[in-house]
């Protein structure tokens, strides 16, 4: 990977962090005063709440950019690397898209009943991303057992299981049997 894009994609992170960061201090601003002035303490308080789970969501998908395109140093050539980076990534958003519904169907359910239906809405949207998660990880896991590991990748396997000298008593703590109780009489 190039430096610039490292570059890039480190700003694009940390910006991402620090987005995060303000909408954090928003929520906590926004509630404290509508604690200090009293009005619509509760409305303010689930606000606050929805705003601290998208910051938590944009921070989440800062760190994800930051891990998989500068940490890991990787361009996504074997099936199961993108399969697992795609699955991270929509666990973030499935998790960010369920937490919201649940807060804006609490919300409204105070409000009119009838406006339940739009987070009702919200969370078929995250059960069916959730399912279409499922879905692909089923459909992909053939893909991914059908491309044989390469063959640097086997002897660093090989290289992991191997016991670093022979003959070596293994530093696993072994329990030892506990002494006989004594006879209270």
């Amino acid at each position: 990977m190039t430096l610039f894009s490292r570059l890039l994609y480190t700003i694009i992170s940390f910006a991402l962090l620090g987005a995060s960061i303000v909408l954090i201090g928003v929520a906590v601003w926004r509630t404290s005063q509508g604690f200090w002035t009293g009005e619509g303490a509760l409305d303010t308080m689930l606000d606050g709440i929805g705003l601290v789970i998208i910051a938590v969501a944009v921070a989440d998908v800062g760190k994800f950019l930051f891990e998989e395109e500068v940490v890991a140093d990787r361009e996504m050539r074997r099936p199961a690397e993108a399969r697992g980076s795609l699955t991270k990534f929509m666990s973030i958003m499935i998790v960010a898209l369920s937490l919201e519904s649940l807060v804006l169907i609490a919300k409204t359910s105070r409000e009119t009943m009838g406006d339940v239906v739009y987070p009702g809405l919200l969370m078929l949207l995250a059960v069916l991303a959730l399912v279409g998660l499922g879905l692909f990880q089923k459909l992909s896991q053939h893909a991914t057992a059908a491309v044989p590991p390469d063959k640097d990748e086997d002897e660093n396997d090989e290289a992991e299981k191997r016991p670093l000298a022979i003959g070596k008593p293994s530093t696993r703590s072994r329990r030892r049997p506990a002494a006989p109780a004594a006879d209270p009489a």
